[in-house]
């Protein structure tokens, strides 16, 4: 009887330990509400490794929203792009520090080093327009699909 209650009492105590550990990874809303995932395109340049940009698409959608609470630590117009902008931001997540890389705005409503927090609008898009998405751990590209919290995103074939 003492074994089963000492043994209770271990898994007590290491319950919330566990429930800390699962969930220490750094969760991204969507920027845009009704996003769907597109492919890239068949002729599109193969990296080895491979890119891991996504490419955010959205009929009804014009706003692009901060996918963390972070700061702007830079803001280009891409002519190569038509113009179009990029911007950079920064976030420290407990002991990490990630930047987000969002490509393909047609306007921008934030400023260099300016403070977001989650889901605050930086810039838009136009109607069913695109934009990408690129997240690195410091210098290391992650895929940012295992971190966005989007309910409507489909993958589309």
């Amino acid at each position: 009887m003492k074994r089963l209650l000492r043994l209770a009492l271990l898994v007590a105590l290491m319950l919330p330990y566990n429930l800390i550990a699962q969930n220490d990874s750094i969760r991204l809303v969507c920027p845009l509400n009704d996003a769907v995932v597109v492919p890239p395109p068949k002729n599109a340049i193969q990296f080895d490794p491979p890119d891991l940009c996504i490419v955010l698409a959205s009929v009804p959608d014009t706003v692009v929203k901060a996918c963390t609470g972070a700061r702007i630590t830079n803001i280009v117009r891409n002519e190569d792009d038509g113009g179009k902008w990029e911007v950079v931001m920064f976030c420290k997540y407990k002991d990490k520090e990630y930047y987000f890389w969002y490509t393909g705005l047609e306007k921008v409503i934030v400023r260099r080093n300016e403070s977001l927090k989650e889901g605050q609008a930086i810039g838009f898009i136009k109607p069913a327009g695109k934009i990408e998405l690129l997240m690195y751990d410091f210098e290391t590209q992650v895929d940012p699909t295992k971190y966005l919290d989007c309910k409507n995103v489909l993958t589309t074939q």
